[in-house]
């Protein structure tokens, strides 16, 4: 779990500190040159981003052109589809390459996933492989659906197509996450992901569920031999090569095992997190491990199988991006605050539709605002062709307006403690200069900030905890920062 402490300090330290008279020369700091970056806040504001959404990302060119309209926005972060229908975008013999793709050219760079990326760090953008870890699509001819038809998921039917979702286009396919062959094979392929394309600074973990299902509506999912022999065994149930699935979901009803089923498929999902989180921790300890999740914890978890709440207090993912893909900013606030509830020790980015929902700009600066009041710590918008490609909307102009006329950057607040140090600094003091602060109390600032740094890296976990127990926020003034940090070394 890499929740850090610095949002924090952004805009709250500075308030204990103002007094007057000091200058930027007094504090060494080189405002004509720009000697270093300067920042003007921490927040995350991405959006979720298919390749070529925009139609122009055929060429190098392309790509820029979208990116520079993002940073103009003020967007700092790209959920990029990595995964999806069972294709990629980067070279690897694991995956098959976007259809269509293979005929652009990106100049220096090998395919489409590495250009974006360097190109986006380029302007000050993350990029984060946004992955529908289990979805295969719809079509049945795709090459892994082809490639691996044992590790595929059948629902009570004996099919392979799940039509409570995309029934009109013939209905979703998916990996068994029961499958253990399954789940070694997509984390080794993030493994390559993140090895081979170093420019990725987090996984969006997206599907990582079953489909949507119910036992008793003649929609369930998860009857194949892994899972069955599985259950069948921890339960002392009769499972033989020629017992059919209706008659193994007979015996778990007649078993009052209905909530034993629910679970057992829970924890496949949940054991597929670990395993990723794993693998992240022991060979790249700085990515990001980010999860889109339904909004209502109790569906999420009877329909698509998601104990998102286990997987935070299991410490494996560091953000949450609830998909609260409602209308107004009210139903946004009361599920953000049900849901923030559960997510101690982990930042939340809240999914927002507005855009998709084709909703006015004055209704998307109302759904951040409902966002920022419950405490997330961003927000990531659902996405980028309504946002930036739609040609009868503003919401650029809008979020230019809002973000992007600003030319100091933005931090996000799961970065490095080092970083945030160094971005939180640089907040502050352009505040105490603003505000008049003379120079001994700067002084006085930059060293308790060192001690603060010190303290981080030798006992974070105390650290955290104290951030909690005082409850800081941008909200929240600390009023005596001294004390504050002796406590902690305490």
């Amino acid at each position: 779990m890499k929740k850090l402490f610095l949002k924090l300090i952004t805009f709250s330290l500075c308030m204990s500190f103002l007094t007057s008279g000091v200058s930027a020369d007094m504090l060494g700091i080189n405002t004509k040159g720009n000697a270093r970056p300067q920042y003007s806040g921490i927040q995350a504001r991405g959006v979720w981003h298919r390749p070529n959404a925009s139609g122009r990302e055929t060429s190098l060119d392309g790509i820029c052109a979208v990116l520079d309209e993002m940073a103009a926005s003020g967007i700092n972060m790209v959920f990029l589809e990595t995964f999806y229908h069972g294709m990629t975008v980067f070279k690897t013999n694991l995956v098959p390459y976007y259809t269509g793709f293979e005929k652009y050219s990106y100049g220096e760079y090998p395919d489409y996933l590495s250009a974006f990326c360097a190109e986006a760090q380029k302007r000050g953008i993350e990029v984060h492989a946004w992955v529908e870890s289990f979805y295969l699509g719809v079509n049945e001819n795709t090459s892994l659906v082809k490639y691996f038809p044992d590790w595929l998921l059948i629902n009570e039917n004996g099919k392979i197509n799940h039509t409570t979702e995309g029934a009109n286009l013939g209905g979703y396919i998916f990996f068994d996450p029961a499958n253990e062959n399954a789940r070694a094979y997509l984390v080794k392929f993030y493994e390559e992901l993140l090895t081979k394309v170093p420019g990725i600074s987090g996984l969006n973990l997206d599907y990582i569920r079953y489909p949507v299902s119910d036992f008793y509506a003649g929609t369930d999912t998860g009857y194949t031999k892994a899972a069955m022999s599985a259950f069948a065994e921890k339960y002392g149930l009769s499972l033989t090569e020629d017992t059919k699935t209706q008659d193994f979901k007979a015996q778990i009803r007649a078993n009052s095992l209905v909530d034993e089923w629910t679970a057992y498929r829970a924890e496949q999902v949940t054991t597929f997190i670990g395993q990723v989180s794993q693998m992240v921790n022991q060979n790249h300890p700085e990515c990001i491990i980010s999860i889109a999740v339904h909004p209502d914890i109790g569906n999420a978890y009877s329909q698509k199988k998601q104990d998102f709440v286990t997987w935070v207090k299991s410490g494996y993912i560091d953000v949450v991006t609830p998909m609260v893909y409602y209308y107004s900013a009210s139903q946004i606030s009361s599920s953000l605050k049900t849901m923030m509830a559960k997510f101690d020790g982990v930042y939340c980015y809240s999914g927002l539709y507005t855009t998709y929902h084709d909703q006015s700009t004055g209704e998307l600066g109302a759904h951040i605002d409902a966002s920022e009041g419950c405490g997330a710590d961003g927000f990531v918008l659902f996405e980028s062709v309504k946002t930036f490609f739609n040609p009868s909307s503003d919401y650029a102009g809008f979020l230019s307006e809002r973000y992007g006329a600003d030319s100091k950057l933005t931090a996000l607040p799961h970065w490095s403690t080092d970083r945030l140090i160094k971005a939180s600094s640089d907040i502050i003091l352009q505040q105490l200069i603003d505000n008049g602060a003379d120079a001994e109390t700067c002084k006085h600032f930059e060293q308790e900030m060192e001690r603060i740094a010190l303290i981080g890296e030798g006992t974070p976990k105390k650290l955290d905890a104290t951030v909690k127990k005082y409850n800081f926020s941008l909200r929240e003034p600390v009023q005596n920062l001294s004390a504050t940090v002796k406590e902690i070394i305490e």
